[in-house]
């Protein structure tokens, strides 16, 4: 198939700065994927902050696709994210509300389990699984789910990369691997790209040396341009501060300062 990369601006990068998280790695490839294959029905497991979900629905915005996007997440944190409050949902329905309100997403509050029968069994085109990363966590959630994916859908797997901290799915990916058709990707912790169909995974994987480099160099380059933007921000902070200790103001109030000192100074010692 035509592979068409895309250079898209991330809206939801205005209010949350994604550079070194580690999913940022790959939006520019989940994006591409969804704005060239088109799906009609795209489900994470797992969301967190919310880099996958929102590089989705990038694509899917500025494509104007007829795509439904369901994230399901507790957001509430496991033993590998951390847990945390109810601030990190209340930031992505933000987002969602802000930047991609028009668009056809469902956040489920619940765990995987509970959310899998509200899906038909051969639904889903592009299913992401990145929740509690043991082996038998994973395992479970990909068993559970994959007979709601098409015959010719696509599963990714985050974290492939991770061998530390109880992490499993490089263990089940090596595994998978075996059996289906795949691609992988090397940065922000690897990405495993599962084809269900192995014809249409063959086209894929004629292209994965291309786009491991590709979307590497687009990541690096992206995050060198996140970096630079941070220090020209704190250049010009210091700036302004070195602009307000010059002022009048700054010596009149340095000034008062250490008068006062030597008032409380001279009064302590009678």
């Amino acid at each position: 198939m035509r592979w068409e990369y895309f250079h898209p601006k991330f809206e939801y990068e205005e209010k949350f700065q994604d550079a070194g998280w580690p999913w940022s790695g790959h939006k520019f490839f989940a994006y591409d994927l969804v704005a060239n294959i088109k799906p009609k029905e795209i489900v994470e497991l797992g969301t967190h902050n919310g880099t996958s979900l929102f590089s989705f629905c990038q694509a899917v915005k500025n494509e104007a696709l007829d795509t439904r996007i369901t994230a399901v997440d507790t957001w509430k944190g496991d033993q590998h994210a951390g847990f945390y409050g109810d601030e990190i949902f209340k930031e992505v329905n933000e987002i969602k509300e802000s930047f991609y309100l028009n668009l056809n997403i469902n956040l489920m509050r619940m765990t995987f389990d509970e959310a899998v029968d509200k899906f038909e069994n051969k639904s889903i085109n592009v299913l992401h699984i990145d929740g509690l990363h043991t082996y038998e966590a994973v395992r479970h959630d990909f068993e559970t789910w994959i007979p709601k994916v098409k015959d010719d859908g696509i599963i990714l797997l985050h974290d492939i990369k991770v061998g530390e901290s109880n992490f499993g799915v490089y263990k089940l990916w090596n595994e998978l691997k075996e059996r289906y058709s795949t691609i992988e990707f090397y940065q922000s912790f690897g990405l495993g790209v599962l084809f269900l169909d192995k014809n249409f995974g063959k086209e894929f994987k004629k292209k994965e040396k291309k786009w491991q480099m590709h979307y590497s160099y687009i990541h690096e380059i992206n995050k060198s341009q996140e970096i630079s933007k941070k220090e020209q921000e704190i250049s010009k902070k210091e700036q302004e501060i070195a602009v307000i200790k010059s002022s009048k103001f700054w010596k009149l109030r340095s000034f008062l300062i250490k008068c006062r000192k030597k008032i409380s100074f001279s009064k302590l010692s009678r």
